[in-house]
C-alpha cells in the first residue's frame, strides 16, 4: 500500500524533508489573507505548518503516514505551536466550502493517477476562500527518478507509471498541465528548478515545477488567464 511505502520513508530518516519552508510559500506569505484557516496535504514533519503558524495562522494538515504526523504533533508540542492534524487520505478528506486562505500541497500529487489529481484539485477549489492562494510542489517530466520509474513499473499513460508491488502511481507533471489544472485562477508565482538534495539518502538531483495562484471572482467570471505575475 502507499501508506506503507510513506510510513518506511519517515521512519528510514530523522527528518525527510528539512526544516525549511518551501521558499516561494516564505516569499508570498504577505499576500495571504488572514481571515482563514491553511491547510497543508501532506504535512509530513510540517515544516510549511510551523512557518504559518508562528505568523499566527491558524493551520489543519493530513498525512497518510502515521509516523509523520506523530513526529509533526511532537514537534508542535516542543515548539508550542497550535496544528490540527490527522492521519488520512486526501481523497477522502473532508473538505469544508470557502473555508481556507491557503492549500498547500508540495510533494503529493506526483503519487496519484491523472484522474484523481483532477478531482482532488476540483474538491480543493471549493474549499477556498475569495483571494484564497493554492499552492503546488511537484517533480516534472525532467525529473531523474523517471528513468526509475520507467523501469521497475508499467506505464499506463504519458509521463506515468504504475508501481504494481506497492500500489502506487508515479505521475510526472509537464509545465502545461499544472498551468491548466489551474487556469482558472490567476497566477501568483511559476518557478521551474532543478536542483542538488542533500537531506536524505545518497546526494541527487531533483527537477520541480512550482506554482501559486490566486482564486478570485474576476477569473472565475472569465474562466482565464489573467497575465499573473511569474518568477523564473
Amino acid at each position: 500500500m502507499k501508506q506503507g511505502v510513506w510510513e518506511n520513508e519517515y521512519k528510514s530518516v530523522e527528518n525527510l524533508w528539512g526544516y525549511n519552508p518551501n521558499h516561494v510559500l516564505s516569499t508570498y506569505i504577505d499576500i495571504i489573507p488572514r481571515s482563514g484557516k491553511i491547510l497543508d496535504i501532506g504535512i509530513g514533519e510540517g515544516r510549511n505548518a510551523f512557518f504559518f503558524a508562528k505568523q499566527g495562522y491558524e493551520v489543519e494538515g493530513i498525512d497518510i503516514s502515521e509516523t509523520a504526523i506523530n513526529r509533526c504533533l511532537q514537534l508542535a508540542e516542543k515548539y508550542n505551536l497550535p496544528i490540527d492534524t490527522k492521519v488520512g487520505d486526501i481523497r477522502e478528506y473532508e473538505v469544508k466550502k470557502d473555508n481556507y486562505s491557503l492549500i498547500i500541497l508540495s510533494n503529493v500529487l506526483n503519487f496519484f493517477s491523472v484522474e484523481d489529481i483532477v478531482t482532488i484539485i476540483s474538491k480543493l477549489k471549493t474549499g477556498l476562500k475569495e483571494n484564497g492562494l493554492i499552492y503546488i510542489n511537484v517533480f516534472d517530466n525532467e525529473e531523474p527518478s523517471i528513468l526509475k520509474a520507467k523501469e521497475r513499473c508499467k506505464q499506463v499513460a504519458e509521463f506515468t507509471y504504475y508501481d504494481e508491488k506497492n500500489k502506487m502511481y508515479h505521475h510526472y507533471f509537464t509545465q502545461n498541465e499544472l498551468e491548466d489544472l489551474l487556469a482558472d485562477y490567476e497566477t501568483i508565482s511559476l518557478v521551474r528548478s532543478k536542483f542538488l538534495d542533500l537531506t536524505h539518502g545518497h546526494p541527487h538531483y531533483h527537477s520541480t515545477l512550482e506554482i501559486l495562484s490566486k482564486k478570485n471572482e474576476t477569473n472565475l467570471i472569465i474562466g482565464g488567464d489573467s497575465g499573473g505575475k511569474r518568477v523564473k
